[in-house]
């Protein structure tokens, strides 16, 4: 890792002395999609909403094409909405499931995505994983076969501990059986490869540093007419998909994610994911090196994201609020409902810097962790 790496990422973005290691939870949109955005506004109370709106269309469209892309789908397959838990929500009530429906999760499921399937009255069971949190492929094959089950909902990336689930072998086994998989790719779209799956929801705001309020969700075309949705008599024409989005909408942070997602493209999805993991690992080689703390699961395939636990009796919370107010350093507290299938008893520390991290970064974290 060099320091001028990836330093046109860093120089399209606004200056700060913070130091932002918390793209799992924002990213840092560009200086150009902040201007989308604020251009739209401007635009809206110029123009009107509505006839602003129409005038954005084709960059909405060129928007839908390229999250087709990277969603494992097509145009009409993609439908926007407010978060990547408004999308899960959507995508439940949509899909063809009866009460008690059976899910198989993973025992890394973010927390709110579980709260909401027993909100919703579906049944979830954990998917057996080897010790470092891996789906089971020959364990998953089995249980799958053995039935029932309704559906399969997979975090690619898990938030907690950026534990890299191998999605496409989920799907593939699911599959074999017949069993439809959701993928909650949150915290991988723009972070790693995202495989087709039956479904997938999404969000803007982290490692494809758009505005936050948008979601996405896509939907393989051999389920959309199963679909429960109404089509409203002013929509005879759009997309099943597209019923699904939300009429009221913040329409300027959309042509924000635009621009975001377009250069995202500009620098590659592939060259993208390969930087990440560069990153990660340089974070995990940093973290190795510091007494007082280690490396959570240091073994387990990951991306970017890394989470670290105290080993001195550092009081975590505080480590997290002195390396933001002391030490201008951004990063996340992970606790235990964030991921409750793993058991975590104690609060951990999340990183997750984007591609522009450098030599001198990692310095200043390692610094900064060896005194808080």
């Amino acid at each position: 890792m060099t320091d001028d790496a990836w330093v046109a990422w860093r120089e399209a973005r606004p200056p700060t002395s913070l130091l932002h290691l918390d793209t799992a939870a924002v990213g840092r949109s560009s200086v150009a999609t902040l201007e989308a955005v604020a251009g739209h506004a401007r635009l809206e109370a110029e123009r009107g909403g509505y006839v602003a709106q129409e005038q954005a269309a084709p960059q909405l469209e060129e928007l839908r094409r390229d999250l087709a892309g990277l969603l494992g789908t097509d145009t009409d397959g993609v439908a926007f909405v407010e978060s990547a838990m408004t999308a899960l929500d959507t995508l439940v009530r949509a899909w063809p499931l009866a009460p008690g429906a059976h899910v198989l999760v993973a025992p890394s499921e973010w927390g709110p995505n579980l709260e909401l399937l027993e909100r919703h009255g579906l049944v979830t069971e954990p998917i057996t994983t080897d010790d470092d949190g891996v789906v089971d492929l020959d364990a998953f094959g089995r249980r799958v076969g053995a039935g029932p089950v309704d559906v399969v909902l997979v975090d690619q990336v898990s938030a907690h501990r950026g534990l890299v689930q191998p999605a496409a072998e989920i799907v593939a086994v699911a599959h074999e059986h017949g069993v439809p998989v959701w993928l909650d790719a949150a915290q991988s779209v723009g972070h790693v490869a995202v495989p087709p799956a039956d479904a997938v929801v999404a969000t803007s705001r982290k490692w494809l540093t758009g505005p936050r309020g948008v979601g996405m969700v896509a939907v393989a075309e051999q389920h959309r007419p199963d679909l429960r949705v109404r089509r409203p008599a002013k929509l005879p024409d759009v997309p099943v998909v597209q019923l699904l989005e939300s009429q009221e909408a913040h329409v300027a942070g959309r042509v924000g994610l635009g621009v975001a997602v377009r250069e995202h493209l500009d620098h590659g999805p592939g060259a993208v994911a390969d930087r990440l993991a560069e990153v990660g690992r340089a974070v995990r080689e940093m973290a190795a090196t510091l007494d007082g703390w280690e490396v959570v699961h240091p073994h387990a395939p990951a991306g970017a994201t890394t989470s670290l636990r105290s080993t001195a009796g550092q009081d975590t919370v505080r480590a997290r609020e002195l390396l933001l107010h002391r030490h201008e350093i951004l990063t996340s507290l992970c606790l235990p409902w964030r991921a409750p299938g793993e058991r975590i008893d104690e609060p951990w520390l999340r990183l997750s810097p984007h591609v522009d991290l450098t030599v001198d970064d990692l310095e200043r974290t390692a610094a900064a962790l060896r005194v808080v």
